[in-house]
């Protein structure tokens, strides 16, 4: 592959990884809960994308794509996995009518990054993405070290995006974004609208 080819393939992926959708709201809720969170969840995510892009670039893709019952089941547990966290959202705590500030509900490091993969990994739909993009730039004759730094690149774009999502989040709290009633709104808001993107995907296996 020359430069443009490989420039084409960074364009297209940051354009994938900018698409607004649950991955971001995920996101968005662990950088919420702090730096650490929400880079854990975003390089978690990123290897989530990375391993659909290894499968993709070797060919074995097509066979989650390919095969109705490997399909839904991993739709099936996307919608699960976005209606608990969801679930979760909705049941956050409201502020202390006493003005005590309340923050978002305390979100480890492994937890954040658990889901930041399981919302890559649950989503079949980016195997397509990776199957259609990847038709245009992988050879059968190309040395398995250019596909997987294709892989590479399609992790590595995908996890700095969120990295830098993570940061900007992370600059709002430093300027109490994050306080009292407006984060619980947040929380409420998170709530909701991974509750509808799971019953969304719901109806739409």
């Amino acid at each position: 592959m020359d430069i443009v080819a490989w420039l084409s393939l960074a364009g297209i992926c940051a354009l994938g990884a900018m698409s607004p959708g649950p991955s971001l709201l995920i996101i968005l809720r662990g950088a919420a809960a702090g730096v650490r969170p929400g880079i854990a969840a975003a390089l978690a995510h990123g290897a989530g994308v990375g391993i659909y892009a290894v499968l993709t670039a070797l060919g074995l893709a097509v066979l989650i794509t390919k095969s109705p019952l490997l399909f839904n089941i991993l739709q099936w547990g996307g919608a699960a996995m976005l209606l608990y966290l969801g679930w979760k959202a909705l049941r956050a705590r409201a502020p202390d009518p006493n003005g005590e500030r309340a923050e978002i509900a305390p979100l480890s490091t492994r937890r954040a990054a658990a889901q930041g993969f399981g919302i890559a990994f649950f989503n079949p739909k980016i195997a397509i993405f990776f199957t259609a993009l990847f038709s245009q730039f992988v050879g059968e004759q190309q040395a398995l070290g250019i596909k997987l730094g294709m892989a590479a690149l399609a992790a590595g774009i995908d996890a700095v995006w969120y990295c830098l999502v993570t940061l900007a989040v992370s600059a709002g709290r430093r300027r109490n974004w994050s306080g009292g009633p407006v984060m619980h709104r947040l929380q409420q808001l998170f709530g909701i609208l991974l509750v509808a993107l799971a019953a969304r995907l719901v109806l739409t296996i």
